[in-house]
């Protein structure tokens, strides 16, 4: 097989996902990780990940890897093809193929990766069932000439207005046309890739309780109180929690008896009957708590990375081919 090398194109902000997508957890890893592991498994070299947002959290995440790092400076005004004709330039001389991919794609199978690989054409792609997938594998001097497209369709419309003939790879993995834009289509690759007995990510969990001589206040008082401030009434927030009402109130009690002062206020009769609130300290303390909640998950993930980051069958098990 020719030698070939890879384009991995990671500049974007992710704006659509609202999270930074090379770094969803992913298999027993993160996204970028697991496509990076599988195309050195396959013998590609060199590799190189073209960043922008983000660039010293990627390149810090791929540190050990040895693949070459690009940042696309211009990654805020610029399109996926620019970061791609960066990494074009940066390795067409010392491959004789490269394989171009997004960084979104991470469900494409190994033995998918493979069947491309041994094509031996100008430009070639994967259909899946009619749909236009990725990878897309170009001989080195074609995608050299690809960059020089001027126009605003990508390397799409490179290809198309190259003229070149594109031999085309059926194959049956969905994978090479299912990306992650949004929150949703994470989640529904996720399902889909369990359903087809790939796994869910590895993650770690972590729960945050407050603790006086015992625990007194975690996600259950939390989330509580919140179904509180959100129906003014403790007994219809404890029925959306499917919590007997003397429980609920138990909850309470006890996280102001450990805290020292009042969290929710209560009334009853009246023309619209009893009801419950939050006291302003009782807000502050919801705040708080969320906060902090969310900077321990924060630490959390960046002190998983540092001992599991490479994934859990590469760092115990070696850097295995297949």
């Amino acid at each position: 097989m020719k030698k070939t090398g890879a384009v991995l194109a990671a500049a974007g902000m992710s704006t659509r996902m609202h999270d930074f997508k090379p770094m969803l957890p992913f298999g027993d890893s993160t996204i970028i990780m697991h496509i990076v592991s599988m195309l050195k498994n396959l013998d590609l070299d060199p590799i190189v990940v073209v960043t922008g947002y983000r660039a010293d959290e990627v390149e810090e995440h791929l540190f050990q890897t040895g693949v070459h790092f690009l940042k696309n400076e211009q990654y805020e005004k610029t399109e996926m093809f620019d970061s791609i004709k960066m990494g074009i330039h940066e390795i067409s001389g010392d491959c004789e193929r490269i394989l171009i991919m997004p960084i979104d794609l991470p469900a494409i199978k190994p033995e998918t990766l493979r069947q491309v690989l041994m094509i031996d054409a100008e430009i070639v792609r994967t259909v899946c069932h009619d749909r236009p997938g990725h990878p897309i594998v170009l001989r080195s001097d074609v995608a050299e000439r690809l960059c020089q497209y001027q126009g605003d369709k990508g390397l799409r419309g490179a290809v198309r207005d190259s003229g070149l003939p594109v031999t085309k790879v059926e194959v049956e993995d969905e994978g090479v046309c299912r990306g992650v834009n949004t929150e949703d289509e994470y989640q529904e690759l996720l399902e889909w890739n369990y359903q087809r007995g790939e796994g869910y990510p590895i993650r770690p969990q972590v729960k945050v309780r407050l603790t006086a001589n015992k625990p007194f206040f975690g996600p259950g008082v939390y989330d509580l109180l919140n179904l509180v401030g959100q129906t003014g009434s403790l007994q219809e927030a404890c029925h959306h929690m499917n919590l007997s009402y003397s429980k609920g109130s138990k909850m309470v009690k006890e996280a102001e008896r450990q805290l020292g002062f009042s969290i929710t206020e209560r009334w009853a009769g009246g023309p619209g009957g009893g009801g419950s609130r939050l006291t302003e300290e009782g807000l502050r303390l919801l705040e708080n708590y969320s906060r902090m909640v969310s900077e321990v998950q924060e630490s959390t993930e960046q002190i998983y990375r540092k001992y599991f980051g490479k994934g859990f069958r590469q760092e115990f098990t070696g850097n295995k081919k297949g």
